[in-house]
């Protein structure tokens, strides 16, 4: 992959993600977490809806993969890595043998060795999901996931939960690390990323951009770039979600 780098925002993934580099490093800052630092031969995690920002330091060879979280219950129900930085060498260079094949040769997703690596990385580093949500937040993220553009907005999600607006962003921002407005927003980036990947070739950005509760397209090219550091265009070319 390209080196297409900057210093991204706060954001998240709705995908389980993992990713290795193979020069430089990489600093990251997970939410309510010290600032951790990938490098050649350790793997990144990312949570699914972590919210994290990545300071790149002349990274080179950068690899992501974004697995179905339904394949990755499959292997471990309720998984959760309390470590987002792994240090394993022979998960690394298992990893990057599968991201080559997949990014670089443009083979077919091996699946099978894919599911095997997945399943000693999740055995030996996961732990069961004991970082239980407060009930209020859990029941706002479960709201947001059911709206459509028209009602994903912090006037309706205050109304959903019955609380003062300005309680619901203190709360919000202290749980999450974002706002509910920047919660909002990296929910229809993700939208549109979704769409981008999936219906890419049928649908034009502008649709994209509609679709996903985006004014116009130059509202998600800055919103997206913002988040993934790059434009929808060429993030298409370069990233690819593993579908179950």
């Amino acid at each position: 992959m390209p080196n297409i780098f900057s210093d991204y925002r706060k954001h998240f993934h709705n995908h389980f993600g993992l990713a290795l580099i193979e020069k430089g490093q990489i600093d990251i800052c997970y939410h309510r977490r010290d600032i951790v630092t990938l490098n050649n031969q350790s793997i990144a995690i990312f949570n699914p809806q972590q919210v994290h920002q990545s300071y790149p330091k002349n990274a080179q060879g950068y690899y992501v993969l974004f697995l179905d979280n339904q394949w990755c219950n499959s292997i471990k129900k309720d998984y959760f890595f309390e470590k987002n930085i792994i240090e394993d060498k022979t998960v690394y260079l298992r990893l990057k043998l599968i991201f080559e094949d997949i990014l670089i040769h443009a083979s077919p997703t091996p699946e099978a060795a894919l599911q095997e690596v997945m399943h000693y990385l999740f055995e030996d580093h996961a732990n069961q999901n004991i970082q239980k949500e407060k009930e209020l937040i859990l029941k706002i993220k479960l709201w947001i996931e059911k709206q459509d553009e028209t009602t994903l907005n912090v006037a309706n999600m205050a109304r959903f939960v019955g609380c003062n607006k300005s309680y619901l962003i203190r709360f919000f921002k202290k749980e999450t690390g974002l706002t509910p407005q920047q919660y909002i927003l990296n929910t229809k980036v993700n939208r549109a990323k979704e769409l981008l990947l999936n219906y890419g070739q049928q649908l034009t950005l502008s649709d994209i951009s509609i679709d996903s509760g985006f004014f116009d397209q130059s509202h998600l090219n800055r919103n997206f770039k913002n988040r993934f550091g790059t434009s929808p265009k060429i993030y298409k070319k370069v990233n690819i979600v593993q579908d179950k």
